[in-house]
């Protein structure tokens, strides 16, 4: 069982419901003993598969020629020292869970306070400057989560942009890059501006690029009359790039209650998540904000993004920090009296 605690204010993490979940039965490609991959992009069934404790992560290379292929090239080209990015890390790893647990009561507190960089990308948004490099911009935000000191530069963009597309990247590129040493020298350079902080990496490479992605939509969003209109919260699900994919795996044979045959340990499950949000609109499904895989920053992003869309429009509130403090103040005291 999982017996993680849950995040703060969220209900804990429990077995799948016994509700089926509606939708269209998942997209499965099999062909016995050699590949079975299970595409699922309903909302809910992505979360009745996330809850289920025996799908899992990291994906078992021992389980087919597939498995050891997404292992290499996930968990293994961007391992780091011998230890696995935070995101392919197991749900019964204690130390990631009590790190993630950590990073949510420590970004909780800082959202919605303005900065420096915050206040350049409400002026890229607006239009008022043309940043070429606004990537640069959103990665020492990310970075600056985690160090108050973080610095961003081209080089540590472009490193943290190798990392983001590798999932991605055809073979041919991708060995290019192993061989000729630019995964490594990308890998070093994000590690020695996190100081080896490995959630700072994934939060200032993966993270960050679906960020900036987000960024570069709202400044195109701006200049649109009709959509200068919508709330903060509607441009927000407008604009917002949730990851295209998460994989999973299972540890052993699961009956899943929308599909004809069961699940078995060659199984791939790909979460279409950036379908499902763009099908839901629901902020949840595209940080698994409810389940134990949920992003440490599925809070503090979208509050980001509202306060830049506010200020970029010059109707940002006046004490606009105001929640921040209250936030921060409410949360002190929740963790002295538990």
């Amino acid at each position: 069982m999982n017996t993680e605690r849950p995040f703060p204010g969220h209900a804990p993490a429990a077995s799948p419901s016994k509700h089926t979940p509606g939708g269209a039965p998942p997209l499965r490609l099999r062909i016995p003993k050699l590949i079975d991959v299970v595409l699922v992009s309903e909302p809910d069934q992505i979360q009745w598969l996330n809850q289920h404790e025996s799908v899992t992560r990291p994906l078992d290379p021992s389980a087919s020629w597939l498995h050891r292929f997404i292992e290499r090239r996930l968990s293994g080209d961007l391992g780091f020292h011998g230890k696995r990015l935070p995101v392919f890390l197991a749900r019964g790893d204690q130390a990631r869970a009590r790190r993630q647990r950590e990073l949510d009561d420590t970004l909780e507190d800082v959202r919605g306070m303005p900065g420096e960089e915050r206040d350049t990308i409400a002026r890229y948004v607006s239009g008022e400057i043309d940043a070429d490099e606004i990537g640069v911009i959103v990665q020492q935000w990310c970075g600056r989560l985690f160090l108050a000191h973080y610095r961003s530069a081209k080089e540590t963009y472009e490193a943290g942009r190798l990392l983001a597309s590798w999932a991605s990247a055809p073979p041919w590129r991708t060995f290019f890059d192993r061989a000729s040493g630019k995964l490594d020298r990308a890998k070093a350079t994000l590690s020695t501006a996190a100081e080896g902080d490995l959630h700072c990496v994934h939060a200032t490479s993966i993270g960050m690029e679906n960020i900036a992605k987000t960024v570069r939509k709202l400044r195109r969003a701006a200049k649109d009359p009709l959509r200068q209109k919508l709330t903060p919260d509607d441009i927000v699900r407008q604009c917002l790039s949730a990851p295209p994919a998460v994989l999973r795996g299972c540890a052993r044979e699961v009956s899943v209650p929308f599909l004809s045959e069961p699940l078995t340990s060659r199984s791939v499950i790909v979460f279409l998540v950036a379908h499902a949000f763009a099908r839901s609109g629901d902020l949840d499904v595209a940080f698994l904000g409810d389940d134990w895989s949920g992003c440490p920053a599925r809070r503090v992003v979208p509050e980001m993004l509202r306060t830049v869309w506010h200020a970029a429009h010059h109707d940002e509130p006046a004490n606009g920090n105001l929640f921040a403090t209250i936030n921060t103040w409410t949360r002190r005291w929740q963790r002295a009296v538990s």
